[in-house]
């Protein structure tokens, strides 16, 4: 009788082992939570007035975290980003870093917002030194007043 019932939790403990992983994640799993959740750029301003009331949302997106939007902001002429829970409840500002690659994620898309197409500045009127043909180029923006 005590050999049936060690079967049966034995075989019981197996097949619970076997399920856990599908109902509560396998982390192995692709599971795309943004399909589920949103968030536009005005809820992802109105979320930021509490803590930046001047910051102006460019673009809210899905995070480098999964369970975190990306939102890129400029305030006072100074662009930043956070990190905006799923829940909408929590807002993380500091920079998120990949150990295996041993870079800097934030730091990476801070400088691509900050970059700047040198080919969209006007250099019409500008003052050349050097030879204008040049393979690389340096723009000085100077105020001569």
């Amino acid at each position: 009788m005590r050999k049936h019932i060690l079967i049966i939790i034995l075989a019981v403990s197996i097949a619970c082992l076997m399920i856990i992983p599908q109902v509560y994640g396998d982390e192995k799993a692709e599971h795309n939570c943004t399909k589920c959740h949103q968030i536009t750029n005005s809820e992802a301003q109105d979320i930021l007035k509490e803590g930046i009331p001047d910051a102006k949302v460019l673009e809210a997106g899905p995070g480098p975290v999964k369970g975190l939007w990306e939102v890129a902001f400029d305030s006072k002429g100074q662009k930043g980003i956070v990190y905006i829970s799923f829940s909408k409840e929590l807002v993380v500002s500091g920079a998120v870093f990949n150990l295996k690659t041993k870079t800097n994620l934030t730091g990476d898309r801070l400088y691509s917002l900050n970059r700047v197409d040198i080919s969209q500045i006007p250099l019409g009127d500008a003052l050349v030194m050097g030879d204008k043909n040049a393979k690389h180029k340096v723009v000085v923006f100077d105020d001569p007043d």
